[in-house]
């Protein structure tokens, strides 16, 4: 099934100041979530952008905060999970940190909702301290029947289906 964008909603999760900078390769993860973002913006997609413990955290990174709108959600949190709130979305697009514990219990939540619900997991928009981490929640992930991993571009030409539109220009100045 293809990422339809009437029925996507972004979700970023926990890209928080004393998080990113124990990130492997902090760099390009955080460069595709802001693709995603620029291109929800352009689209008119919701975002949810969620952060744990920001007391003790930090608050989400400067260069992600400064691409929220006022219709973007911004969750504060203490459990692993970010609450599902209740939207029209089914597709939910997910990027942030870390892989193992809130991208993956996130996503599991997700998915467990309701069987209409499909996940799509960003592989180059998430990350954990350690590799094995990564590489073994994308592997569970990719067990359940409605989550699927993707890469960023794949969820961009998703969304837009086709060239020649104002959308595809925008878009693809983001990743050029």
């Amino acid at each position: 099934m293809l990422i339809e964008k009437e029925k996507s909603i972004l979700y970023i999760i926990d890209v928080q100041e004393k998080l990113v900078s124990a990130m492997h390769k902090p760099h390009t993860f955080i460069d595709n979530i802001i693709k995603l973002q620029k291109a929800s913006k352009i689209l008119e997609i919701p975002v949810i952008c969620s952060e744990q413990y920001p007391k003790g955290l930090g608050n989400t990174i400067k260069k992600i905060k400064e691409n929220l709108t006022t219709n973007d959600t911004l969750i504060e949190k203490t459990a692993f999970s970010v609450p599902i709130k209740e939207l029209s979305a089914t597709h939910f697009i997910i990027s942030g940190i870390e892989s193992h514990i809130c991208v993956l219990q996130t996503a599991i939540d997700i998915a467990e909702t309701a069987n209409k619900n499909r996940v799509y997991i960003v592989h180059d928009a998430v990350s954990s301290r350690y590799q094995k981490d990564y590489l073994t929640a994308l592997s569970r992930l990719d067990k359940y029947p409605n989550i699927q991993i993707v890469s960023c571009e794949m969820v961009l030409f998703e969304w837009l289906r086709k060239s020649g539109t104002n959308e595809f220009k925008a878009i693809s100045q983001l990743i050029k």
